[in-house]
């Protein structure tokens, strides 16, 4: 007893001081920090560390006309938003695993296989607004300070089943307040996260709407999480996300509103999601089966069988496919380019190119096709 009595008095002091030292430790003060690019922004720094650390991956997507596209996009968003005069970085990475999420510093990722579920440009602005959402509302900056103030109440209430166990509680109720404490914390936590992406949903919504975008793409955004979902545990206290039947309710919830659309011009949306799957079928064992299963647009599936075939070192074969393709877009027109100049048809990529410099002399994605034209691409110094 006496043993028991000496080891918790040592516990008791331990907790006491520690609970002490992170209620009185100053914590990082996310909010005072305005400059988001700035070093001194927590952060920002820690969202820089993570994008140079996947931008330097091999599971990067590495087409510039995906960005692109990407960020004509969010530029109809980002005017709706706090972050209008905010750089935002985006990056696609290649992977089995649907995912897209936001880190501090205004860093975007979107994981490729989510792009099998994103089958319109309106899904796929609306799940764009829903990350930029999380960016302009600060969530992770609430959430590491929420966290901490988390950590600190189940230290009090660690403390006090040590109090508890030397005044003499049975044991049960020790370990009840103990347990307790942690349970306290992990709930709240996924409360909290769950709040938040409720938050960004509603938030998100608000911007489709102002930017005039339909918002009925978020949506079918979750209708789409709903169906992949399908003969999975539907607990939606025991995940930071709510339930996508959760989701559907709340957006079906908030009324309508007319929308006249912005973007009437022809979109390259298809190309896009051609481009980030082409890169997707790329770790599969069937990546022409993988392609047709999953593009529709005709011209859609030339145009990402070509690029697979390039990414696969066969320029010969990526420019057989192109040629069953009858228009031209800069998705085309580049991987069309590139290919000529791997197999030396310097001329046909300077043609290509020079049509496109023709129409925008300033554009950097064409004008640096022209300056790589004395040399292969395939081939060693």
């Amino acid at each position: 007893m006496r043993l028991f009595l000496n080891v918790t008095t040592g516990l008791f002091i331990l907790a006491v001081v520690f609970i002490g030292t992170v209620t009185h430790a100053r914590l990082p003060d996310f909010e005072a920090n305005q400059d988001e690019r700035a070093l001194s922004n927590p952060s920002y720094v820690l969202g820089q560390y993570w994008f140079r650390k996947l931008n330097g991956s091999q599971a990067l997507i590495d087409f510039p006309p995906a960005y692109d596209y990407l960020k004509e996009a969010i530029s109809y968003i980002l005017p709706q938003t706090s972050l209008y005069n905010t750089t935002v970085e985006m990056t696609l990475l290649n992977s089995a695993k649907s995912n897209a999420f936001v880190m501090p510093g205004n860093h975007l990722y979107l994981y490729s296989d989510i792009m099998e579920m994103i089958t319109s440009e309106d899904m796929l602005m609306g799940l764009l607004a829903h990350e930029i959402a999380h960016l302009d509302l600060r969530h992770y900056e609430r959430q590491s300070q929420h966290s901490g103030e988390e950590r600190q109440k189940t230290f009090i209430m660690l403390g006090a089943g040590i109090a508890a166990a030397l005044a003499g509680a049975d044991a049960d109720a020790t370990t009840a307040l103990w347990l307790g404490g942690i349970a306290n914390q992990a709930e709240n936590t996924l409360t909290y996260s769950r709040n938040q992406e409720q938050e960004a949903d509603r938030r998100g919504r608000d911007y489709l709407i102002d930017a005039q975008i339909a918002p009925q793409g978020m949506s079918q955004l979750f209708q789409a999480f709903f169906k992949q979902a399908l003969g999975r545990p539907k607990v939606e206290f025991l995940s930071t996300h709510p339930s996508p039947e959760s989701r559907m309710t709340d957006t079906f919830r908030i009324d309508s509103k007319d929308t006249i659309l912005s973007r009437t011009e022809q979109s390259d949306f298809h190309y896009f999601r051609a481009s980030v799957l082409a890169y997707r079928a790329g770790i599969e064992e069937s990546p022409f089966t993988y392609l047709d299963q999953h593009i529709q647009d005709i011209d859609a599936k030339w145009f990402a069988k070509a690029l697979l075939s390039y990414l696969n070192q066969s320029p010969e074969r990526s420019l057989a496919f192109l040629t069953k393709i009858k228009t031209h877009n800069p998705f085309i027109d580049y991987i069309q380019a590139l290919s000529y100049l791997a197999v030396d048809q310097k001329n046909n990529s300077s043609t290509i190119v020079q049509k496109r410099l023709d129409i925008d002399p300033n554009n950097f994605l064409f004008v640096s096709v022209r300056q790589t034209t004395h040399f292969n691409p395939f081939t060693t110094p």
